[in-house]
């Protein structure tokens, strides 16, 4: 399970949080929210991808969502043996401000 509990990004450059687990039968991926519901994908915003990481594209600064760039997030992994869960992922998505220096 991944290890790093906060992740800061730009818009610009946008995140690719893994989680990966091992185990048989495989384990099945899933991220949720602090509250426990699923991670839904929000188009343009943030996705899961089959390997199992949490993706927050790069975004016009216009489109940030508080509650998708700065949130809480868990990763849980489950199989017939049970379920284990990350740390408390800490997400910071941030608007990149241009500086134009004049001479």
């Amino acid at each position: 399970m991944n290890q790093r509990s906060t992740w800061s990004f730009y818009n610009t450059t946008g995140a690719v949080i893994p989680c990966t687990a091992r185990g048989d039968p495989t384990p099945i991926i899933r991220w949720e929210t602090r509250d426990g519901n699923p991670v839904k994908d929000v188009p343009g915003l943030r996705h899961i991808r089959p390997d199992g990481s949490l993706v927050f594209p790069p975004f016009h600064a216009d489109n940030y969502r508080q509650d998708v760039h700065a949130a809480v997030y868990r990763c849980t992994a489950a199989n017939a043996a049970g379920v284990i869960g990350s740390r408390d992922v800490h997400v910071r998505g941030s608007k990149c401000i241009s500086i134009v220096y004049l001479y």
